[in-house]
């Protein structure tokens, strides 16, 4: 009797799993404490289906339990540094990087379709159907005329960084300022604690991955909290867009350590409830961003390409 092959999660699932352990690490949480499927969608702003599947993955992985009439639990502690390594790699994930890393690279054009990532990367038709729908799912790619599928805007290259700041500078302060801002008090003080930890790091071991992280978050959080439903579906879809891999130029750490200070700096307003002065400041830190970016990008595959975690 054949050995039946181990299925593999998807990529937006396991993707949302791993997202499910950071907040869990972020606030603290351990052994036997409820995972709740309306707060996560919340959180997360996606469907509670989405989460139940990204949680199914943590409970085929030992890393969570499901009870009937109970919901979802932590079944590990979510501090073990173990959590990340043991999700597996989803079933997707290396076609979508393949076309993604073509497309970054100039190697496809402005559109897809089914036949030709059949035809170019050597696969079926349900792998290139599933790709397609992933790529479609983390808003690479969206549906053209016929049986195409139009790449949407990447961070790719230096205008398009620009258009990105340029945007973040036109939303990121308003969303501070919609009355009724609601401040996750927990993440912030975890965000500040570890965006202060990473500016005690020697020049030499400054782990950039850890700064995009930060950052990201910090800025997730900022969407998270405003009021007006639109602004804030609109910046965490934006962020969703900078968690892709991308082709962005190196940045010193210089400038990075400097940007930490200035999330800090944020980070104290907002939590003393001055979000006039915080949006201000955070408008400044993105048109520091727009005036610093280098002159040159590199080309080729991202550094980092295949290290997200």
């Amino acid at each position: 009797m054949s050995k039946t092959k181990e299925k593999k999660p998807r990529t937006n699932h396991l993707e949302l799993a791993r997202r499910v352990i950071e907040l869990a690490q972020e606030n603290g949480m351990g052994i036997g404490d409820a995972l709740s499927e309306q707060q996560l969608a919340r959180t997360f702003q996606v469907s509670r289906t989405l989460i139940r599947a990204a949680l199914d993955v943590m409970v085929e992985q030992g890393l969570a339990d499901h009870q009937a009439g109970r919901g979802y639990a932590l079944l590990a502690d979510p501090a073990s540094q173990a959590l990340g390594p043991a999700l597996p790699q989803a079933e997707e994930q290396e076609l979508a990087t393949s076309v993604l890393r073509d497309r970054m690279a100039g190697r496809l054009g402005n559109s897809i379709s089914i036949s030709e990532i059949m035809r170019r990367y050597e696969v079926g038709r349900s792998s290139a159907q599933k790709v397609l729908t992933q790529l479609g799912e983390d808003q690479v790619v969206e549906r053209g005329p016929g049986q195409s599928w139009q790449f949407r805007p990447l961070l790719d290259n230096l205008s398009a960084l620009e258009e990105s700041l340029r945007y973040r500078m036109t939303l990121e302060p308003e969303a501070l300022l919609t009355p009724g801002f609601e401040v996750d008090r927990a993440r912030l003080s975890l965000l500040r604690d570890g965006t202060e930890q990473l500016l005690r790091t020697a020049i030499e071991d400054f782990d950039i991955e850890q700064f995009r992280e930060l950052d990201i978050s910090l800025h997730e959080l900022i969407a998270t909290g405003c009021s007006n439903r639109f602004i804030g579906d609109a910046l965490l879809h934006h962020h969703c867009l900078r968690r892709l891999p991308n082709l962005l130029p190196m940045v010193s750490v210089h400038r990075l350590q400097e940007a930490l200070r200035e999330h800090l700096r944020i980070i104290e307003h907002i939590e003393r409830g001055q979000f006039e002065i915080a949006a201000d400041l955070l408008r400044l830190h993105l048109r520091l961003s727009v005036a610093q970016r280098p002159q040159t990008a590199n080309r080729g595959i991202p550094l980092g390409f295949n290290q997200r975690q």
